[in-house]
């Protein structure tokens, strides 16, 4: 169990470095909730990752509560990336704190819901090589990324 929590607070802390993602729900209903940049508000030392994502009025109550979801972070310049996947629920931010440690203006929330996503698998992403100058290492090392420098983690959580 050390050793899971070790590696949770490995990738916490690269989610608070990057702090914003790609978010994908995987909804088998009509109605999905939009593939949208998100903003990490909250991680919890559980594994509970917070944000808000778009989805406008009456449609909101529509969508499905409870749903599988993906979050995919990267930064430029920072050589890595985080590819999360869970359990995710739509959480009602009552009292408006979530919105509040946000960046979003109390306009935007008829348009937001708040998401609550447990980690249950986490991939981490290591690029090693340094940034190249020329076109022709920049192709070498495009074929180095691929095939050598990468460092790749897989992380279970469940």
């Amino acid at each position: 169990m050390l050793y899971q929590d070790e590696n949770l607070s490995f990738i916490q802390e690269k989610i608070k470095d990057i702090n914003v993602a790609l978010f994908k729900s995987e909804i088998n209903s009509e109605l999905q909730l939009p593939n949208n940049i998100i903003q990490t508000l909250k991680v919890e030392d559980d594994g509970h990752i917070w944000f808000f994502t778009s989805c406008t009025g009456d449609y909101a109550k529509s969508v499905e509560r409870s749903f599988y979801a993906y979050l995919d972070y990267y930064k430029k310049g920072t050589g890595c990336r985080i590819r999360l996947s869970g359990k995710a629920s739509i959480v009602e931010d009552e009292d408006g704190d979530f919105l509040s440690i946000s960046n979003y203006s109390k306009a935007t929330a008829g348009r937001l819901v708040l998401v609550k996503m447990k980690i249950m698998q986490a991939e981490y992403f290591e690029n090693k090589h340094q940034p190249n100058h020329s076109w022709k290492d920049k192709l070498k090392g495009a074929f180095q990324h691929f095939f050598f420098s990468e460092s790749h983690r897989v992380y279970d959580f469940n």
